[in-house]
């Protein structure tokens, strides 16, 4: 019976997320360019496309020697959304352009994370478009989740520890446990998104089936969240175990979506062990910024804020 309640909490969750934001996210339209020498572009296309042969056509993107006007580089501001530089394709004399450079950045993965960091709107598209760039993109989303997650639970569980605190809370947030399984949900479907699957309820309903009843949602452990946690550990320990829930489920279906690796319930408690240390260090980051929050201070008795009166 209690397998039976959680597939129907789990079909209600899933049913609930709105895809219309994310599909229109994954479809959004962007200019981007490759610069540089041909022999440092292949290296980058490679990098977009990992499967594509060397030389196939690639219609989502153009490629220059340089930026130069006489490499053919538009000189028109906002030609492009974005533009990397594979090496040597900056000119002295071309029209300003944000470059994101190889060489200067000293690293393919520092240019996708710059990239991404300037660029969030543009994640699922990128992703979407460019095999190359799933992975980061993927983890970028499973990290936010995961970390969002973790605050909602923390301040979940706030008002519990620091009472006073509990006036800086919206009440609409305090007990809504839902939210955690529907940002699980939101996260799943644009890992979808950005694997170019289809955002359709049942298939991505069908991807999770080993964990419905197990371990989906980590709902168990959100309902422990909430519990009384003796000492000082417990806002740690309750944004720990939301993080590492989230995570685990998160890479689990990056994982499959990636390379067909089946998510089972003893890979998804191998994830979240591993994922402890982090889920612990990025809970006491937040515990510190949240529990450094003062209540507003009241006014003195007999006077207040409207001294002209």
């Amino acid at each position: 019976m209690r397998k039976m309640d959680t597939a129907k909490s789990f079909w209600r969750i899933m049913k609930s997320v709105s895809l219309g934001e994310i599909v229109q996210e994954s479809r959004r339209t962007f200019a981007m360019a490759v610069v540089g020498a041909p022999e440092k572009r292949v290296v980058v296309l490679r990098r977009l496309y990992p499967d594509m042969p060397d030389e196939a056509v690639h219609p989502l993107l153009r490629t220059f020697d340089s930026i130069a006007p006489e490499a053919g580089f538009p000189q028109e501001a906002g030609s492009f959304d974005i533009v990397l530089d594979a090496g040597a394709g900056w000119a002295p004399n071309a029209a300003p352009a944000r470059l994101y450079s190889v060489t200067e950045l000293g690293s393919w993965d520092a240019v996708v994370e710059r990239v991404l960091d300037e660029h969030p709107g543009l994640m699922l598209s990128l992703a979407r478009r460019f095999p190359g760039l799933r992975e980061a993109v993927s983890h970028r989303i499973v990290r936010e989740t995961a970390t969002a997650n973790a605050q909602f639970a923390m301040l979940n569980a706030l008002p519990g520890i620091v009472p006073l605190l509990g006036i800086l809370i919206p009440t609409a947030i305090l007990g809504d446990l839902v939210f955690l399984s529907k940002n699980q949900a939101l996260m799943l479907y644009r890992l979808a998104a950005a694997h170019d699957l289809p955002l359709d309820v049942r298939a991505r309903s069908q991807d999770l089936a080993p964990l419905v009843g197990s371990a989906f949602g980590w709902r168990a452990l959100a309902r422990e969240m909430v519990g009384f946690v003796p000492g000082g550990i417990g806002l740690a320990a309750r944004g720990a175990i939301a993080y590492a829930g989230t995570y685990a489920l998160g890479e689990a279906m990056r994982r499959f979506y990636a390379m067909g690796e089946h998510p089972t319930r003893s890979r998804l408690g191998g994830l979240y062990r591993a994922s402890l240390d982090q889920a612990r260090t990025t809970a006491s980051e937040i515990a510190r910024r949240i529990t450094s929050v003062r209540p507003p201070r009241s006014l003195p008795r007999g006077r207040d804020r409207h001294h002209g009166d």
